[in-house]
């Protein structure tokens, strides 16, 4: 049975192909392969399973009693799905991850080339968007535009087939007076080193991945990682998340994104996280540079979409006050996996990242 058209594999983001079980959230209703989620011992016939994630469980949790509403909602659900959900949650306990993050360490996303050739037009003056994009279809009637589309701030993005043609495209946007055209800046990496014990010297950590792991030889490569912030972990660890130069995520991806420490062999993941305002929840700033801060607009609660800051909420409601506005499903906070405005916005960012690979 296949999926329905809008519903992806939170995994791999393909469609049910029939091959497999598909897991579906009864709550949140979202889902995905079972062999994307780790969660292969389901002796259930049927193509689709109901469950309830972890996210989810935490939200019933602190609405209603737990047990109570996840035996009313998984009602007819086999024993042995209840069993390979307890053996995940069994392995989440051991690696002191949430359901999300046990998805997000699984994942093998797909690369791709499709903003490696972008190019972003402005006008000069007062233009209108819409009759720069009429001028612009014009110019490039022989050249093939994969797709195209409008900023917030009134200009246009066009992706294009291959380097060649965009450089083609430039070459003959630059002919015209009244437009500006710049490429697409890509962001660099950031990346997570999972699990470093907490006496490794903060200091000499950058020193100390670039000579066990034989990263020399990239030109200036000192310069070319630092720490952008850390989060303690389980068993008194700690992640630190690294930016770094693509050509640096290029060589750690050869080596299986693992990074030799003084202490083991450390696992590295891609970290995408949007830039969320905390208090206006919109993604792109921060509170300090808020206009509507400025401005004297209320507040907004990140988790229960009320009028007030969210670190002093008291609430056990979870509403997620961007999907509200956009009349959309909205029991669970806004930086929840399952807010499709922050997944899309998660999407972009990765999209938007050179991995250099």
């Amino acid at each position: 049975m296949g999926s329905p058209v809008d519903e992806l594999c939170l995994v791999c983001h393909e469609r049910d192909d029939g091959k497999g079980k598909w897991l579906k959230c009864l709550k949140c209703k979202l889902g995905g392969h079972s062999t994307c989620m780790r969660m292969t011992g389901l002796k259930s016939k049927a193509s689709e399973v109901n469950w309830v994630c972890d996210p989810c469980a935490l939200v019933i949790k602190s609405e209603v009693h737990l047990r109570e509403e996840i035996n009313v909602m998984t009602e007819g659900v086999t024993l042995a799905v209840e069993e390979a959900v307890s053996a995940q949650l069994g392995q989440v306990e051991k690696d002191g991850m949430n359901w999300a993050e046990v998805v997000s360490r699984c994942r093998k996303r797909k690369r791709t080339q499709k903003n490696k050739n972008l190019l972003i037009i402005k006008a000069k003056g007062s233009k209108k968007a819409v009759d720069m994009n009429k001028e612009v279809e014009e110019l490039l009637s022989d050249v093939q535009i994969m797709d195209s589309k409008f900023t917030n701030k009134g200009n246009i993005v066009i992706n294009l087939e291959s380097e060649e043609k965009r450089n083609a495209a430039q070459n003959k946007l630059h002919e015209v007076g009244n437009l500006i055209v710049s490429n697409g800046k890509r962001w660099d990496p950031k990346i997570m080193v999972c699990n470093v014990a907490r006496n490794e010297d903060k200091e000499s950590l950058i020193e100390e991945i670039i000579v066990r792991n034989n990263l020399e030889s990239i030109d200036g490569v000192i310069n070319k990682i630092k720490i952008v912030s850390e989060r303690p972990a389980v068993g008194g660890t700690v992640h630190y998340v690294l930016k770094c130069d693509p050509e640096v995520r290029a060589r750690i991806h050869g080596m299986n994104d693992k990074l030799k420490l003084k202490w083991g062999v450390h696992q590295v993941y891609d970290r995408y996280f949007p830039l969320l305002c905390y208090h206006c929840l919109k993604f792109g700033h921060k509170s300090d540079s808020c206009q509507c801060k400025v401005k004297g607009h209320a507040p907004h609660c990140y988790k229960c979409a009320g009028q007030h800051e969210g670190r002093s909420c008291q609430s056990d409601v979870r509403k997620c006050f961007n999907c509200a506005a956009s009349k959309r499903q909205s029991e669970h906070s806004v930086s929840s996996l399952s807010c499709p405005i922050f997944t899309s916005e998660v999407n972009r960012i990765r999209l938007n990242t050179n991995h250099g690979f």
